[in-house]
């Protein structure tokens, strides 16, 4: 049985000038499941996270 998908990004690209933060991103959450992003700092995690949310318009 297949759970219905809450939340699926396809390639969401972060750039701030010459670095990039997030590089074609896809992720897809579905209904039941838990989901842990982890990195070091400067990773890119907040950056992924305000782009999915519409606080920063993904380049």
């Amino acid at each position: 049985m297949t759970s219905e998908v809450l939340l699926e990004t396809r390639g969401v690209t972060q750039r701030f000038g010459g670095l990039v933060a997030n590089s074609e991103v896809s992720i897809s959450i579905r209904r039941g499941e838990i989901l842990g992003l982890i990195g070091p700092n400067g990773a890119g995690k907040s950056t992924l996270f305000a782009a999915i949310s519409g606080a920063r318009v993904p380049t």
